[in-house]
């Protein structure tokens, strides 16, 4: 059961501006310029990671071998699904008709289903045979992401930047800070292991 995803068109990582990470760590100089910017798109990453999300809107095209494999759809906030398309049994991509599928957005995960009285069509016998292309986020700006995300994203920033060393003597290391996890909990979106 092979399933994956690959990003279409991508939102980026501007959620946080170099000028509001310098502001939470209390930075007035420009010499950490550009590790500040790095430390931001690494955070922001690795925050969308943690939750299974992306914070700006994102174009995303899910493959699956079967029909069952893109019932749920990876990656949220889904704003909406543009097409499922399809390898027939000649092995010719096919668009199926909206008039076979419905997208349930209002659920996280997302997930696609039939309508009523409607069947998938038969499938080559091919890896990637099915392909759904969504969109995903919170919107285009960084003012459509939620507060305590952007906050996570600090703590996070900030806790690199204190503790630049993959090991800090007297302190145990994680990936995200517990404040920070706390904070993206609220956010997480529970998919099937891919």
């Amino acid at each position: 059961m092979a399933k994956s995803f690959v990003i279409d068109s991508d939102g980026g990582t501007g959620i946080i501006t170099t000028a509001e990470a310098k502001e939470h760590l209390k930075v007035d100089t420009t010499a950490d310029d550009t590790l500040i910017g790095n430390l931001i798109a690494a955070a922001v990453q690795s925050a969308q990671i943690y939750t299974n999300r992306f914070f700006l809107t994102t174009q995303i095209i899910q493959y699956g071998d079967k029909w069952e494999d893109i019932k749920v759809l990876f990656k949220s906030k889904v704003i909406n699904v543009v097409s499922v398309k399809y390898y027939d049994n000649d092995n010719s991509l096919q668009t199926l008709s909206t008039d076979v599928w419905l997208a349930d957005t209002k659920h996280q995960p997302a997930r696609i289903g039939l309508k009523p009285d409607k069947d998938f069509p038969q499938l080559a016998h091919r890896i990637n045979a099915v392909e759904v292309t969504y969109k995903v986020g919170y919107g285009d700006n960084a003012g459509d992401v939620p507060q305590g995300i952007k906050q996570a994203v600090l703590l996070t920033i900030g806790n690199w930047y204190q503790n630049r060393e993959e090991v800090v003597v007297g302190r145990i290391a994680t990936e995200l800070p517990k404040s920070a996890q706390y904070l993206l909990d609220q956010y997480k979106v529970q998919t099937i292991a891919i």
